[in-house]
């Protein structure tokens, strides 16, 4: 298959998933533990162990705080993606979720896959199966058409020995690298307990996303909180890409980097232009630093990517970071992404650009790091 767009950040996610996928799958031990969809007076709900784990299916919250995210669902309903639910969930559906892709102009995606339901659930062995049933149906989905989908694992984000096993796992099963959520995780990139899933990361060939979830910024008191709502929410939604910026400094001066020399790592969904300023602090005060024998910014051209779906000012940002270490991605089916107008805002972000470093961020960075032959 040939290509000329794939996008290197979609998303799979809970809400779309098979409804008794886990309770179907899960060892019988664990069968009581498993996410399940239950009716609300408010539509379906995934729950598990009394829990509320979000919504179910193409249902969704209007979001009142913020009018681009309205018009971005308007733009999802005019392109049909709530339509067809005879046949299932587009992200979960493949042939939907191939017809989605060729509306937008999008050959091929990498998955990421339940990224909040570490942080949601305690119960480490809980998550620990949900993960496992999740990354068995992610190489499934993915195998079916791999010239279309690359997915990645799911790794536990609090249990070192489980996430390295759990990565291990996920290579022989054919999925293409893991997403590892910092949030809620415990412990930092940088402590040494994690030394054995940069480890296996290193030896698999398995590229690390550290997807944002966003920074979480002060709140008013709960007795007044409602009031502040809108502007909280907006603060969160301005601010959500630069967690990344703890993320890619904490990889690299705490000298996973050096360590680990076919270690890869993705600051998934963390944009491009902060990324100049952070590499630069990195270079001005840690050169030198003991146990780094290259410049952090160097160890950021052989090792590091970021990606961006929509940042008008990306193409004067790219050369700064290197053509060779920024993938864009869509973001289907999130309702901030940028479905069913890609072209659009990939015309709007890269044209500027020279056309081959275009290719590069649009095509050719994805297709090395993840194994779509071009």
């Amino acid at each position: 298959m040939s290509y000329n767009i794939i996008s290197g950040d979609s998303h799979v996610d809970l809400r779309f998933m098979p409804e008794t996928i886990f309770v179907d799958n899960a060892e019988p031990s664990m069968v009581d533990k498993m996410p399940y969809v239950v009716e609300t007076e408010n539509g379906k709900r995934w729950m598990a162990t009394g829990t509320d784990l979000g919504l179910a299916g193409h249902q969704t919250d209007k979001n009142t705080f913020s009018a681009e995210m309205d018009y971005r669902h308007k733009r999802m309903l005019d392109g049909g993606f709530f339509g067809d639910v005879d046949k299932g969930y587009h992200p979960t559906n493949a042939e939907l979720r191939i017809r989605d892709q060729e509306k937008d102009g999008v050959e091929a995606e990498v998955l990421y896959g339940l990224l909040r339901v570490g942080k949601q659930l305690n119960d480490r062995v809980q998550v620990n199966e949900i993960f496992r049933i999740y990354n068995d149906w992610a190489a499934q989905f993915c195998k079916a058409n791999p010239d279309r989908f690359a997915g990645l694992a799911c790794v536990p984000n609090h249990d070192p020995n489980a996430a390295s096993l759990e990565l291990e796992r996920s290579a022989r099963i054919g999925l293409k690298g893991a997403d590892f959520g910092v949030g809620g995780s415990g412990r930092p990139i940088y402590h040494k307990d994690w030394e054995i899933l940069w480890q296996t990361a290193n030896d698999t060939g398995l590229p690390i996303s550290f997807h944002t979830t966003g920074l979480i910024p002060m709140k008013a008191g709960s007795d007044e909180g409602a009031e502040y709502d809108g502007v909280f929410h907006n603060v969160r939604t301005v601010l959500f890409q630069l967690s990344g910026a703890e993320f890619v400094t904490s990889t690299i001066i705490s000298g996973i980097c050096e360590r680990y020399p076919n270690f890869k790592f993705v600051l998934g969904e963390c944009g491009v232009s902060w990324l100049p300023y952070v590499l630069d602090r990195m270079d001005h005060e840690c050169d030198g630093m003991k146990g780094l024998t290259m410049k952090p910014s160097e160890y950021w051209t052989r090792q590091g990517y970021t990606t961006f779906q929509y940042e008008p000012v990306a193409g004067d940002f790219i050369p700064m970071i290197g053509p060779d270490n920024v993938i864009w991605g869509s973001d289907y089916p999130h309702q901030d992404g940028v479905w069913p107008d890609s072209l659009k805002v990939i015309e709007e972000c890269l044209g500027r650009i020279d056309p081959e470093q275009k290719r590069k961020v649009i095509c050719e960075n994805t297709a090395k790091l993840y194994d779509f032959k071009l």
